[in-house]
């Protein structure tokens, strides 16, 4: 009968300090929110808000707000480098290049007294209407260009943009080029991008001083793309698969992304890739 009352008396103590630990625990968590705005996404790293972001750029949102410990140091860091925050945006970009690439304008301030928080504030090219009908008709193109190997599929997406697009500097948005055909440099290299991503092809958008083009992964490579320039001359795969060496009169902008890429020293040379 003792041992029995001890062991329920242990177990009320034991009970108790688990209840004590759940209270401070919300009690934290209660005092926690309350130095933050309502509209803050509380993540636990970079990573974490890097998905969210893309997520919800993903659906056309325009504001965030985010916090995770430490976020004000990284942020000052960014911004002593870039004003305007270029090493992060090139990791938005290596995760999802199109939606990095629509985007026209964008606002980042780190604000709060106590805890920091960071906001963002994005401007499209496109519209959420707009991005709907693009991938509709993306994934009717991809139905019918996507198969056989990778360097069939990026040779396919290029001659289907190079036969159906042709370029007037009055469109500069992906939108105009998948729906009306028509489009400059941006809107090229902005539905290349798409349609590589949909197809899952490693591919980036680059934005030079005054020209747009791509560069895709092919084997252990990246190599660089230009539509817009294949389209306007008689040799439709003069800058196709190139190396740097073979790419004149493009000049990337400098940033850790670019520089981290394995770059292939000679342009891609297969005439099997022609015949299909």
């Amino acid at each position: 009968m003792l041992l029995y009352v001890k062991r329920k008396l242990i177990g009320m103590y034991l009970g108790n300090i688990i209840l004590l630990i759940c209270i401070c625990g919300l009690w934290g968590d209660t005092v926690y929110a309350k130095a933050l705005p309502g509209e803050v996404r509380v993540v636990d790293s970079e990573r974490q808000m890097i998905h969210e972001l893309i997520k919800g750029m993903r659906q056309h949102r325009t504001y965030f707000a985010f916090y995770y410990e430490g976020i004000a140091a990284d942020f000052k860091k960014y911004r002593k480098k870039s004003v305007s925050y270029q090493d992060l945006f090139d990791k938005i970009a290596k995760e999802d290049g199109y939606r990095m690439g629509i985007v026209s304008g964008s606002c980042v301030a780190i604000c709060g007294t106590e805890d920091k928080y960071v906001t963002f504030q994005f401007n499209y090219l496109t519209t959420k209407k707009q991005e709907k009908k693009i991938t509709k008709r993306v994934k009717r193109i991809v139905k019918k260009i996507g198969k056989g190997s990778r360097a069939v599929k990026i040779r396919r997406a290029h001659d289907y943009l190079i036969e159906y697009m042709k370029y007037d500097g009055r469109y500069y948005n992906p939108y105009y080029a998948f729906m009306k055909g028509r489009g400059m440099c941006m809107s090229y290299a902005l539905a290349f991008q798409r349609l590589m991503q949909e197809m899952k092809i490693p591919c980036l958008y680059v934005k030079g001083n005054n020209h747009a083009w791509n560069m895709v992964k092919l084997g252990k490579y990246w190599y660089n793309i230009d539509v817009t320039w294949d389209d306007s001359g008689r040799n439709r795969y003069r800058y196709f698969l190139k190396s740097d060496a073979d790419f004149p009169g493009h000049k990337r902008p400098k940033s850790k992304l670019y520089k981290s890429l394995r770059k292939a020293k000679q342009s891609y040379k297969n005439t099997y890739l022609f015949k299909n």
